[in-house]
């Protein structure tokens, strides 16, 4: 399914006013992302804009979009958030083309580079019960042999014995449920790749990090979260996940007129 936004649907207030909600975040329930690895810092107020002339009424936006403020004139086309298809994919209508994004696919990009540029330790919490992950004698003995690579990405792990460890604290970004988990499976990564440098164990690990973090497929998220989601990834460029997917496509307004027979 589609999700349509309706264009004279009132604008709901932004996060600090009055009335406003709680802000949101991507994470999914029970998860604690904190501010900085959500998002970018604040833009600086721009200059008020000198008035302009009412647009026709021909010219008004088409039913189902829904109008989010543009750039400064004479920079960037006029975006119209059209809706979210199948839980996944934003559609932004900019200029003459319609633009999908893979929204999980951007988040999880735009996670891992905030990982790599302030390291996952900045990230990290104290977890209120350890959680206990008992591994295979070759992962029990890799991870031992990672555990300053394991807290430069946030987790802080003691050797329990018996092969098991135990998680003291573990990157912000998981849910409790995803520490185990992602402990498994960083010891099943570090075990096969035991020759790899620090640094390429490290990458390895904001990859992991990222792509469990970011906003799954089906998780609720408003239009606002999504337009927020797309223009931090315009700012800084992101045309690729980690593991190499493209994250956004464009249709022309053309292609798709001639799919339809029509010719402008």
């Amino acid at each position: 399914p589609v999700r349509l936004y309706d264009a004279g649907t009132a604008p709901a207030p932004q996060a600090g006013e009055k009335g406003a909600p709680p802000a949101l975040s991507f994470s999914r329930p029970g998860t604690l992302v904190p501010p900085d690895i959500e998002r970018d810092e604040p833009d600086a107020p721009e200059a008020e804009a000198p008035a302009r002339p009412s647009a026709p009424r021909d010219a008004a936006p088409a039913q189902g979009a829904q109008t989010f403020p543009a750039p400064a004139a004479g920079t960037e086309p006029e975006e119209k958030f059209v809706g979210e298809a199948f839980g996944t994919y934003i559609i932004v209508q900019r200029g003459d083309s319609l633009v999908f994004y893979d929204k999980h696919a951007v988040h999880e990009r735009l996670l891992y580079e905030k990982l790599k540029k302030q390291g996952g330790a900045s990230f990290s919490q104290m977890l209120l019960e350890p959680v206990t992950v008992t591994l295979s004698k070759e992962e029990y003995s890799a991870v031992l042999e990672s555990r300053d690579a394991c807290a430069q990405a946030g987790f802080e792990l003691e050797d329990f014995g018996g092969g098991a460890v135990l998680v003291r604290s573990a990157p912000m970004a998981l849910a409790g449920d995803d520490v185990a988990g992602a402990v498994e499976e960083i010891a099943g990564y570090l075990a096969e790749n035991r020759s790899d440098l620090t640094t390429r164990k490290l990458d390895w690990l904001y990859h992991n990090i990222a792509c469990r973090a970011a906003v799954k497929a089906g998780d609720p998220a408003s239009p606002q979260e999504l337009m927020d989601l797309v223009r931090r990834a315009e700012r800084q460029d992101v045309r690729y996940c980690p593991h190499g997917r493209p994250v956004s496509f464009v249709l022309m307004r053309g292609e798709l007129e001639r799919r339809f027979g029509r010719s402008r």
